[in-house]
């Protein structure tokens, strides 16, 4: 079977007024979803997500049909080379970035309309799995007061999760937020605390991040996630070697080439590639270097159910990967595009067995979440002065 189609879909939910979130570099009022599905011939087809369709509309639409073109009427099975030549395409444009999301959300799906085809989950067409569940944990932690941030640690406890992470919504705040956190759930819960700083507009300076993670190292968090900014490798490795707390990143770097200087330079403990960014056959990649460097894997998915089912897939193929991120927020998108439930004991998701990746879709509802281009908050670019302390 040959590729028919490339398309993608634009789905927004407006988070009420209660639910919209806040932290250090803007505000979740939104989840956008761009939903990228690849059609074979006989009209099946596959889902793939891309992360960077949170942030932008009118380009990827654009680069969407640019890969379209180069892909029809290839073979479906031939996954990695549709990698290839789509990199190999755009060698003077797309080394990072924007280019490299489309063709993970298009390498996603092909796995995902192949799994379908052969009636196999995506972790068999990846080699057979390494285990027979894969560890996940909850990811919201919004919150810049305790009460709604035990609250919702309760709800992800009583889903299934035994690790939670949570944002710093303020260096103000957030000893306050752990500290509850560890007075309601003890050390039955892995506390994950990410600072956000791998891309805000305005990053804190080198000093606020080495006192926050001294500041953290009593509450023996899992690891601290991106507390600098990402073009500052020197900066990741002095933060890291100026605490005892894992340092984690970083979710916007994209291929295996470009994490080879933060892995030569030390920058991380744990490595966190964005599952809807690098998808399949670039995320092995990266998985498999990582463990040159004895480092493991912690995947990153702040997106909806098409990218935590992938994220499981990959957890369960990939030795050095020890956990794969359930963005916890509350939407309606992930029981939509959720073809059977999932079932999380122990913190844990069993090996899935439905095909591909185990997702539905409908264009009917585009119409029921219309998605309107409009400025995206969660990055803001306001005036702000540098935090100094």
């Amino acid at each position: 079977m040959r590729i028919a189609r490339i398309e993608v879909f634009f789905l927004r939910y407006g988070y009420p007024q209660e639910l919209q979130y806040e932290f250090t570099g803007g505000r979740v009022e939104v989840m956008d979803l761009a939903l990228v599905r690849v059609s074979g011939e006989s009209g099946e087809y596959g889902l793939g997500e891309l992360t960077f369709g949170q942030f932008t509309y009118e380009p990827i639409i654009g680069l969407v049909a640019h890969f379209e073109r180069l892909l029809k009427g290839r073979p479906i099975a031939e996954v990695t080379r549709a990698w290839d030549v789509m990199y190999r395409a755009s060698a003077f444009w797309n080394r990072a970035g924007l280019g490299i999301a489309v063709m993970g959300a298009i390498n996603m799906a092909m796995y995902d309309l192949l799994g379908k085809v052969r009636g196999a989950p995506v972790h068999e067409l990846l080699g057979g799995a390494v285990r027979d569940r894969a560890r996940i944990y909850a990811s919201a932690g919004l919150f810049s007061t305790p009460a709604p941030l035990i609250e919702d640690v309760k709800r992800a406890r009583d889903f299934g999760f035994d690790g939670y992470k949570l944002r710093v919504v303020s260096t103000k705040t957030i000893i306050g937020q752990v500290t509850a956190f560890r007075d309601t759930v003890g050390s039955d819960m892995d506390l994950m605390i990410d600072a956000v700083q791998g891309a805000v507009a305005v990053p804190w300076s080198m000093g606020v991040a080495r006192k926050l993670a001294h500041d953290l190292e009593p509450f023996s968090p899992a690891w601290l996630e991106e507390p600098v900014q990402i073009e500052n490798l020197d900066g990741w490795a002095s933060v890291r070697g100026s605490t005892s707390i894992n340092v984690a990143g970083a979710e916007s770097i994209p291929t295996a080439f470009a994490f080879r200087p933060y892995l030569e330079r030390g920058a991380f403990d744990i490595l966190q590639f964005d599952i809807a960014t690098a998808a399949f056959t670039e995320g092995l990649r990266i998985g498999h270097l990582a463990a040159l460097y004895g480092v493991p894997v912690a995947l990153h998915s702040w997106g909806t159910i098409v990218s935590i089912m992938a994220g499981i897939h990959m957890a369960l193929v990939m030795p050095n990967c020890a956990i794969t991120e359930y963005n916890f927020t509350k939407h309606p998108l992930n029981d939509l595009l959720l073809a059977e439930p999932i079932k999380i004991e122990d913190g844990h998701v069993s090996a899935p067995r439905a095909p591909g990746l185990g997702l539905r879709f409908d264009p009917e509802w585009v119409k029921q979440y219309p998605y309107t281009p409009t400025r995206n908050t969660l990055t803001l670019v306001d005036e702000k002065d540098i935090q100094l302390s």
